[in-house]
């Protein structure tokens, strides 16, 4: 359901994107600038899911694993935002591709924050037995 949900919230941005900026053209180091088109944009959401999916699970054994989840989550969108700008034949570009990943990760981190937080019984962590 989270990767479902960040595939469309990206798709959705990417065609809104290319409506209002035309094509979103890049240019990987090594590589001939290409534009991108929707089967990658669904390609990279479903990976990024997938490891956002392995990153929840793994948290579960942390003492605070929403929390740390999120910190995770914040610290690599953070650092995504930093890697359109080189490759970006326009600064446009850069923004909208920008504007994709957080649209692909508010639905993938909000919804598996809420399965760690209802897989884990954080409500009473120390609770007397």
């Amino acid at each position: 359901m989270a990767i479902t949900g960040g595939t469309v919230m990206a798709s959705v941005a990417f065609f809104i994107a290319d409506a209002a900026s035309g094509p979103l053209v890049v240019t990987p180091p090594g590589i001939d600038a290409n534009d991108l088109n929707l089967a990658q944009i669904v390609t990279f959401s479903v990976l990024g899911g997938l490891v956002g999916v392995g990153l929840a699970v793994l948290c579960t054994r942390f003492a605070r694993p929403a929390r740390t989840f999120l910190i995770i989550c914040m610290v690599s969108l953070m650092l995504y935002g930093i890697t359109p700008f080189p490759t970006s034949e326009a600064t446009s570009t850069a923004i909208w591709l920008n504007v994709i990943h957080i649209a692909a990760a508010l639905p993938i981190v909000g919804l598996l924050t809420l399965w760690i937080a209802n897989t884990t019984n954080i409500s009473t962590p120390n609770a007397a037995t």
